[in-house]
């Protein structure tokens, strides 16, 4: 074959994938963002009510009364507040973080990941187990974001006000953080991490990066359970 066949039947070269950990973060904010836009969305909506009422009362040439103006204030900075902390959480978990691995308190980063997700677990009955622990080898970043997707996860697989709970513990040596819903159960709960591009396939490729390694199998709630474990930093 000629130089030119060969040029013109060559396939073009694919551009490489973005790292696990960068994709990851993208999409859980993505994720965070669709969950919670409708209650920042009526944030932003209440205080657009209170603000235009009291443009139509000076229209209308009226005089708000101090206790007019107040509340009317007072509902504004409350609903801007509310739709303020919806964006600031997206873009937390948007922002890229330092990538080394050190010992870490798992408890600390835990807290961090519901802290981000307060609004999407809002809805839902949550419980956190944590029994104390040693120090696990990890990266903060990629920790942080793993159990943010796990989680995002739990709420979307949950019915209204299901149960999720999140459980930590040492065995065998090593830190193991568990993940609960209430269901649907799935159908080879083990085999989901290998389905490529989807959010347990980015957490089970993340988690390796750091030396953790993450499983699924059938919960005592009906539904999931996902187990993450983490080599001890002793």
């Amino acid at each position: 074959m000629s130089d030119a066949a060969k040029q013109r039947t060559a396939r073009p070269k694919r551009e490489p994938a973005a790292p696990a950990a960068d994709l990851q973060r993208f999409v859980n904010a993505g994720r965070l963002a669709a969950g919670t836009a409708p209650d920042a969305l009526a944030a932003l909506g209440l205080a657009q009510h209170d603000v235009a009422f009291l443009c139509q009362l000076l229209e209308e040439g009226k005089s708000p009364t101090a206790r007019d103006v107040r509340e009317a204030a007072e509902g504004a900075r409350a609903a801007v507040a509310r739709a303020v902390g919806r964006m600031a959480a997206v873009l937390s978990l948007a922002r890229p973080r330092q990538a080394d691995i050190t010992p870490l308190d798992v408890r600390e980063v835990i807290g961090a990941a519901l802290f981000d997700l307060e609004a999407r677990l809002a809805g839902f009955s949550l419980s956190a187990e944590l029994g104390t622990a040693p120090l696990a080898m990890a990266e903060r970043g990629g920790l942080l974001q793993t159990l943010a997707s796990l989680l995002l996860d739990a709420a979307d697989n949950s019915p209204p006000r299901g149960r999720i709970a999140v459980t930590l513990q040492t065995l065998d040596g090593h830190l193991v953080v568990a993940i609960e819903d209430e269901g649907p159960a799935p159908l080879s709960p083990e085999s989901l991490p290998d389905r490529e591009g989807t959010p347990l396939w980015l957490c089970r490729n993340v988690a390796r990066s750091f030396g953790g390694e993450l499983a699924v199998s059938q919960g005592n709630r009906g539904g999931r359970r996902v187990t993450l474990r983490l080599r001890s930093g002793r």
